[in-house]
């Protein structure tokens, strides 16, 4: 479970279905929320590391820094 509620983690209000819940299935629903973006910031960051592999080795470490990898 995560520390951080569903209200929390979303921005603005939740919609009535989604307030309505109980309260362990909100905390359920927080804890999916967190994993889900977990895996979509380590999807994202190897996405960027994948894209290096285009760019000329001798230029790799300036791109890095650039991009703040």
């Amino acid at each position: 479970m995560t520390k951080r509620t569903l209200d929390e983690l979303v921005a603005g209000e939740l919609p009535a279905g989604i307030a309505g819940l109980a309260p362990e299935t909100k905390a359920e629903l927080a804890t999916v929320v967190v994993e889900a973006r977990r895996k979509q910031a380590k999807d994202l960051e190897d996405a960027a590391y994948s894209l290096l592999d285009f760019v000329p080795r001798f230029l790799r470490g300036a791109v890095k820094k650039a991009a703040g990898l």
